[in-house]
């Protein structure tokens, strides 16, 4: 349809009113032959930008349940970025179309607060935007673009025609999701009973092999939380199981069903123990005593008793089990204890279990396949451990979102991830397969060949570039002219340091000590914290370690812990202040560090610190936890490093007091960059002005490294910019020694690290510190990155 579109472009010198009518007649004649949705549109767009001369023309198609506009067809931008590019209506220029249902220009896009870069497309070279919203009978449908690469303004007539094209484009748009939608509602006809039934079928059939539909292709839209790709069966981790359409009366002999509840609670206490110990060698950070606590639980006797009792007074062993589990749950709910409260849960869990048990599923989380794809709402951290590490080739959600725990702990342990994805567990099935692209957000179900084949070209070349990157493993960071930077691993479980070592770690940069805490029910002893610290410093094998204490709060508070509701949980309650109105806590995680220092070199590191007032008792504490020790003959190290994070505004500016405190400075961009923008990076309303190239923000980099090197101390950067290659000639010329991120980001960092010269950084740092504005950042960067030839990395990145 391009090559139809060429035919009959009109000449120049046409009459512009002349060319806009035939443009309409040609997009009409598309549309009147057409048979193929995807087809008529990319002729469509080819035509367009044709007729009016413009270098891109794209159609991004509106998602209202998603609230998500997705790229559906382009002439100019990199074709294969079509059904990759995705964005929030609160992202972009073309996020504002939406929003505001009315034409958007922009002469310079990159120049725009809501510019949102995608480096895939290719798009950084166009300027001038133009976006109109495709609108059916007052129902937004998508956003039809025009760019070009000199900067110009667009004439009235080209915002009318653009305007009028989109009539008969949205007709088409709203044609296709009218039989989408009919479409749905003949599957949706079965009852719920019969699905209920089918649901039951599959857990009972879960022991046998997964039956997958062939033929019938799913594709789902959701954000990449964690990169790369897996390919592998689908195993549900299932939501709350209920027995409604079972009949409750007991129909069988009162014998009868009190064996099958005493052999249901035999299986699953036998279960729990297995359970138990497969968490115990894989994630030891996980409170394995809740599994304890269930076995105990269905070893009460008033608690089978009472189940007994409603089978005598005539129920089904699985409705008396459901009645007895909501009695038990209404009566530790109503309690004001949170320890009490917490059995409701322990209640409900080992309710579903002996569920399970009774239907005749069994070890309900024992996938049998090699490759496995987790599919639920949310996950925990005993999730991820129930499959074999070799076998969990990536994890879906339908909820959550790319900062949420369950995405945190997909990074850290490198499985490709998609959260957010709606209605993911009513469109898989137990068994499915499935493809799970983590860099795009997109999931397929029983994928066609040729999807399967495209994933598999994919996951060659990302392979093949990995190994390229792994060359450098045992190199140094060091630049062309010899200046060499340390390259540290952000971790948070044991785990982790496997990757660490594998990716070339220097030195565990940041080790949150929050992430046990928060999985178990009260605060960890210090004989618990001592053998968990003493683990990780004998891992690195001599590598030094950073221990960063506490940093509880905001959006990580363990449930043992009585928290006031806070009106803005960032600016309240959280962190090193936590610690220091519990000092008695805090002291014990102190000595426990102290103590796991004579096992290798280890670095304190203090969160959240805002003045002066607070470091200097965080040190009297220090010394106070040291003088205990050797009362009591404990042996450690009088001389490791103290430290702390640099991630509010205040501490900035005290800088140059704060580092004669400590011997190093950490700074932790998530929190900075949020505050001395004022953007909390959650909300989506405001999260695309969350910006780390902001000036503002290099400015603060800036100040902080000067006050650090004046005092000739060492300064490192551990939060999110620090993995981001677009950022790492910046944050080197700034004069950053050491960069901690993810491991999985270390040999990107490196490689880019390798290919300049610390001149050169040196001399971009400078200019940038000149620049006012995120896109003369972006575009000084980019450039420079070009001339070195290191773009791909960037691309990769992304």
């Amino acid at each position: 349809m391009a090559e139809a579109a060429k035919q009959t472009a009109i000449p120049a010198r046409e009459p512009r009113r002349h060319r806009g009518l035939r443009l309409l007649e040609d997009i009409g004649g598309i549309i009147a032959h057409s048979s193929d949705l995807r087809a008529s549109v990319q002729g469509i767009v080819a035509t367009i930008a044709e007729h009016l001369s413009m270098e891109v023309c794209s159609l991004y198609v509106y998602d209202p349940e998603r609230q998500a506009l997705n790229l559906f067809a382009t002439t100019g931008l990199d074709p294969s970025s079509v059904g990759k590019v995705a964005m929030g209506i609160d992202e972009g220029l073309t996020g504002i179309v939406i929003q505001k249902m009315e034409p958007v220009m922009a002469v310079d896009a990159m120049a725009h607060p809501r510019y949102k870069y995608f480096p895939e497309t290719g798009e950084e070279r166009y300027h001038s935007f133009l976006g109109v919203p495709v609108v059916d009978q007052r129902t937004a449908r998508g956003v039809l673009i025009v760019q070009t690469s000199r900067r110009r303004r667009f004439t009235r007539d080209e915002v009318r025609l653009l305007k009028a094209i989109a009539i008969p484009i949205a007709g088409i748009l709203a044609q296709t999701r009218l039989r989408a939608t009919l479409e749905t509602k003949e599957q949706e006809r079965l009852s719920y009973k019969e699905r209920m039934s089918d649901a039951i079928d599959r857990l009972r059939d879960y022991e046998g092999q997964p039956t997958a539909r062939p033929g019938t292709q799913i594709r789902l839209v959701g954000l990449g939380a964690s990169p790369g790709f897996g390919v592998g069966r689908a195993h549900l981790i299932a939501s709350e199981l209920r027995i409604d359409d079972l009949p409750r009366e007991r129909r069988g002999p009162l014998k009868r069903e009190l064996s099958r509840l005493a052999a249901a609670i035999k299986r699953s206490i036998d279960e729990l123990g297995r359970t138990k110990e497969r968490i115990l060698t894989s994630v030891p950070e996980i409170d394995a005593t809740v599994f304890d606590a269930q076995q105990l639980m269905l070893q009460d006797q008033s608690f089978v008793t009472r189940i007994e009792e409603h089978i005598g007074d005539g129920l089904r062993v699985e409705a008396a089990l459901q009645q007895t589990i909501e009695e038990f749950v209404a009566q530790f709910t109503e309690l004001d204890d949170p320890y009490m409260k917490d059995r409701a849960t322990d209640i409900k869990d080992i309710g579903q279990r002996v569920l399970r048990q009774l239907l005749g599923v069994g070890e309900r989380h024992r996938p049998s396949s090699e490759a496995v794809v987790l599919v639920a709402s949310d996950i925990a951290l005993s999730d991820l451990a129930l499959v074999e590490q070799e076998n969990l080739k990536a994890v879906v959600l339908a909820s959550g979102g790319v900062t949420s725990h369950a995405s945190i702990l997909a990074k850290s342990l490198e499985i490709a991830t998609v959260v957010g994805v709606q209605h993911a567990e009513d469109a898989i099935r137990e068994g499915d397969q499935l493809v799970v692209d983590g860099n795009a957000g997109i999931v397929f179900v029983n994928p066609t060949p040729e999807i399967l084949r495209e994933y598999d070209r994919l996951e060659r070349e990302y392979r093949a570039f990995n190994r390229d990157l792994e060359t450098l493993r045992d190199l140094p960071a060091e630049t062309l002219d010899g200046h060499r930077v340390s390259l540290s691993a952000n971790i948070g479980l044991l785990g982790d340091m496997h990757l660490a070592r594998l990716h070339g770690a220097e030195a565990i940069g940041l080790y949150r000590t929050e992430v046990p805490f928060l999985s178990h029910r009260d605060f960890l002893t210090e004989e618990e914290q001592v053998d968990l610290y003493r683990r990780v410093v004998e891992g690195m094998g001599g590598q030094p370690v950073t221990i960063r204490t506490l940093d509880l709060g905001a959006d990580k508070y363990p449930r043992y812990l009585k928290v006031p509701r806070e009106e803005n949980p960032f600016l309240g309650w959280r962190s090193i202040r936590i610690s220091l109105e519990l000092p008695e806590i805090f002291k014990v995680q102190l000595r426990a560090i102290l103590r796991a220092s004579v096992a290798g070199p280890v670095r304190i590191m203090f969160p959240m610190i805002s003045s002066l007032e607070e470091i200097r008792r965080v040190k009297e504490l220090l010394v106070e936890a040291q003088d205990e020790l050797r009362a009591e003959g404990y042996a450690f190290d009088p001389n490791l490093s103290i430290g702390m994070m640099l991630e509010v505004p205040s501490a900035v500016c005290m800088a140059p007091y704060l580092i004669q405190e400590v011997d190093f400075f950490s700074v932790g961009t998530n929190d900075l960059i949020q505050y001395v923008l004022a953007v909390d990076r959650n909300n989506r309303k405001v999260a695309p002005l969350y910006e780390p190239l902001h000036p503002a923000v290099i400015q603060v980099l800036a100040q902080a490294v000067a006050a650090v090197k004046h005092a000739g101390k060492r300064v490192s950067i551990c939060g999110e910019m620090a993995a981001d290659p677009v950022c790492t000639l910046l944050l080197v010329g700034l004069g950053f020694d050491e960069l901690s991120m993810g491991p999985f980001f270390i040999p990107l960092i490196k490689r880019l690290v390798r290919a300049l010269d610390y001149s050169t950084a040196q001399s971009l740092a400078n200019e940038v510190l000149t620049l006012p504005t995120v896109r003369e950042v972006k575009g000084l960067i980019f450039e420079t990155m070009r001339d070195l030839g290191v773009i791909d990395i960037m691309e990769m990145y992304h």
